[in-house]
């Protein structure tokens, strides 16, 4: 398993970990004010986002080399 991979790995946990976060906090409170609601539901899609891998997020972090690395040959 690469670092990439792993990266994409811990974001998805990070993303469980976070959709389970709020999913308790929403039973703690059953009828939260509107500003609440809003930002559960900004978090869950930053959860879900993060569960989906995170691609952006990935790719910003270990961008495609666009030159080949020193000792191969261009094809």
């Amino acid at each position: 398993m690469n670092p990439k991979e792993q990266f994409a790995l811990w974001l998805r946990v990070i993303g469980v970990l976070g959709i389970i976060y709020i999913l308790r906090a929403a039973v703690r409170v059953p009828a939260p004010a509107a500003l609440l609601v809003i930002a559960r539901l900004v978090s869950a899609c930053i959860g879900l986002y993060l569960i989906r891998g995170a691609p952006l997020l990935v790719k910003f972090a270990y961008p495609d080399s666009t030159a080949a690395a020193p000792g191969q040959a261009k094809a």
